[in-house]
């Protein structure tokens, strides 16, 4: 972003030199050198959309701390998570963003300590990945957002990311909620938690198990974290 400023001065300073040159030629270079510096500056914008944005991405459960479990699909919460925070994290990193991961591997990390990480990091956005379910009701489906109560940025992250899971999943009528979740009370930034699916729910579980609906997901809290930052939520 500074590089394509720094270009579009000198581009400036060039347009304005021919002008007082009074030269055609000069006038003509001056005037493509500084279109082609607003369209170079305008593209890195656009292809780095959150260039400086700090996000801490907190993969839930980790080591002894399995989380949810469906051993018959050899289904588990913690590797889940880890999948998914690894993707996200490089989907953001593509974009520009500087990406804690709160755990990179099969580890357990205390919640004080995840949410510890993120504020020593200087995160503008916390975003913690689960899974989710309700036993004694498989009927429950569908990806779910949640914010601390209090925090009003955090309902406007939540928001957003709710609204583009849903575009995911047109069956989800899902919206987000409050919830007092560790990490999210003890970090300082606005936060979400994400629970990507039901694994109590037969249809949930099939589409865990899809390259296509992980992918689609990640996508998903991707467009919704720039959507929040760009203000365009109603949460």
């Amino acid at each position: 972003m500074a590089d394509g400023r720094g270009t579009e001065r000198v581009a400036v300073r060039t347009h304005f030199g021919a002008v007082r040159g009074g030269t055609l030629m000069g006038l003509l270079t001056a005037g493509i050198l500084a279109l082609m510096c607003v369209y170079m500056a305008v593209s890195v914008t656009q292809e780095t959309p959150l260039a400086g944005v700090r996000i801490a991405v907190d993969a839930g459960h980790g080591g002894e701390d399995r989380g949810v479990c469906y051993f018959e699909e050899g289904l588990i919460e913690k590797e889940i998570n880890l999948d998914m925070a690894q993707r996200l994290a490089a989907a953001l990193q593509d974009l520009g963003a500087d990406v804690l991961l709160t755990r990179s591997d099969d580890t357990f990390v205390p919640l004080a300590e995840r949410a510890a990480m993120a504020n020593a990091f200087g995160a503008d956005l916390f975003i913690s990945l689960h899974v989710n379910r309700i036993p004694g009701h498989p009927e429950c489906f569908g990806a779910q957002t949640f914010y601390f109560p209090s925090s009003e940025a955090g309902k406007r992250l939540a928001t957003a990311i709710q609204q583009e899971l849903l575009k995911v999943d047109p069956d989800n009528y899902r919206q987000p909620m409050a919830g007092n979740f560790a990490v999210l009370r003890r970090s300082e930034m606005p936060g979400a938690l994400v629970e990507i699916a039901f694994m109590t729910n037969a249809r949930d579980r099939a589409l865990l198990q899809q390259e296509t609906y992980r992918a689609d997901v990640t996508e998903a809290i991707v467009r919704g974290i720039i959507v929040f930052l760009q203000g365009d939520t109603d949460g």
